[in-house]
């Protein structure tokens, strides 16, 4: 059995296409693992920002209350308590 320079060019190119996707499925697979990586990294980030902004907001709602219950003691005060003049 002969072979021919066509079968053996044929060959050639298809391992060589072959050795080309392998090494590009190899980068991709390496590029994934970083941006894999980075996502993880990013969503502990987000995490951490949530985490700190409802911590925000429940010490707003604190401070909001104990203002409202300041302002309404003010009024009962005011409401109650009667001037005292002082003659001089």
């Amino acid at each position: 059995m002969t072979t021919t320079p066509d079968f053996l060019d044929k060959l050639t190119g298809f391992f060589q296409s072959a050795i080309a996707s392998i090494q590009e499925n190899v980068q991709l697979r390496s590029e994934n693992a970083q941006l894999k990586a980075a996502n993880t990294e990013l969503a502990s980030k987000l995490e951490a920002i949530s985490s700190s902004l409802n911590q925000d907001e429940q010490e707003k709602a604190d401070t909001t209350a104990k203002l409202a219950s300041l302002e309404q003691l003010l009024a009962e005060y005011e409401s109650t308590s009667t001037p005292v003049h002082v003659a001089v």
